[in-house]
């Protein structure tokens, strides 16, 4: 009367079919992929807290740290990357701006004065009221000063130096930095007043003496106490004279014979003048000689290695 039930129906109490096995274990790869997906979800964080750290990631304070210590041992690639490592890793950090001031001495100890320059530049302009602008206006100055030439050649890196000290000594004059930055504003403008003596003597040997005039004029305006005033006005009476400016030209020689009579060129002076010198005071020593000058090279370059150790926290 009935038609038999199917033989692969399930009878009451027995194994379950396997259509239904197969739909538990899909649901089951469902929630695994579901539990997967949320650790990386803010939900995951809000019930079980937040991921562990990835491991070898290291925190910004040991990355700074391992940046400063790879800088007393002078390996500035080393210090850089790690430094920027702390800078992409943690963009909200409270070490950023030491990081970006120490990144800038990095390169400037590695002689990278361009991107030296542009990073304590960059630092300026992003934390102007910083505690370590006096540092950074310092070896901003610092990098023209080792990229100027010789005083043959074009001054335009010497003078921003000078501009450089020059504010650092008007804005922070109890700077840490303040002394050094005297010392390199007085061998700046030296060889800015030998850049102006050079050429005036260039002109006065080749007959131009109103040119020749301008130069040792601007040098003892500008360049006054340089060290080079006996020789400024020696050039300049003499270019004066040979204009016919002979009562100018008197009162720049007057000058050199009464306040620098120690001076080599004091005699030439009176001479022209037709006086007889009275030497007073001590000797004025004679320019650099080659023995000054090989003595100098050594003390720059000391001076220079000297940079790699002045500011680190474990030599003060």
């Amino acid at each position: 009367m009935f038609a038999p039930m199917s033989a692969t129906r399930s009878r009451p109490g027995g194994p379950p079919r396997a259509s239904h096995l197969r739909r538990l274990m899909q649901a089951g790869l469902l929630l695994v992929g579901l539990a997967l997906l949320l650790q990386g979800c803010g939900i995951y964080e809000y019930f079980y807290g937040r991921p562990s750290q990835r491991e070898g990631q290291r925190s910004d304070q040991e990355l700074l740290r391992s940046a400063e210590a790879a800088l007393q041992r002078h390996q500035y690639e080393a210090a850089r990357k790690d430094l920027t490592r702390l800078m992409n890793q943690y963009p909200e950090s409270d070490l950023l701006a030491t990081a970006r001031l120490t990144t800038a001495k990095a390169l400037y100890l590695g002689k990278k004065y361009e991107e030296a320059r542009a990073e304590y530049q960059r630092f300026l302009d992003l934390y102007p009221q910083h505690e370590g602008t006096d540092e950074a206006h310092y070896y901003l100055g610092m990098c023209y000063f080792r990229q100027a030439d010789t005083p043959d050649r074009d001054q335009s890196f010497t003078r921003k130096a000078l501009d450089e000290f020059d504010l650092l000594l008007k804005q922070m004059p109890d700077s840490q930095y303040a002394p050094d930055a005297r010392e390199r504003r007085a061998q700046a403008r030296r060889k800015l007043a030998e850049k102006e003596l050079y050429i005036g003597i260039f002109y006065f040997h080749r007959g131009n003496y109103a040119a020749a005039v301008a130069r040792f004029k601007t040098l003892l305006t500008q360049y006054d106490a340089a060290g080079l005033d006996d020789q400024a006005l020696y050039y300049l009476g003499e270019s004066l004279w040979r204009l016919e400016q002979r009562e100018e030209a008197r009162a720049a020689l007057e000058r050199l014979v009464q306040d620098y009579s120690q001076s080599e060129w004091a005699a030439p002076a009176a001479a022209r003048l037709g006086v007889v010198l009275v030497r007073t005071g001590p000797p004025k020593p004679k320019g650099p000689g080659a023995l000054d000058r090989i003595w100098q090279g050594m003390k720059d370059t000391w001076d220079e290695l000297a940079d790699t150790v002045k500011d680190y926290s474990f030599f003060r």
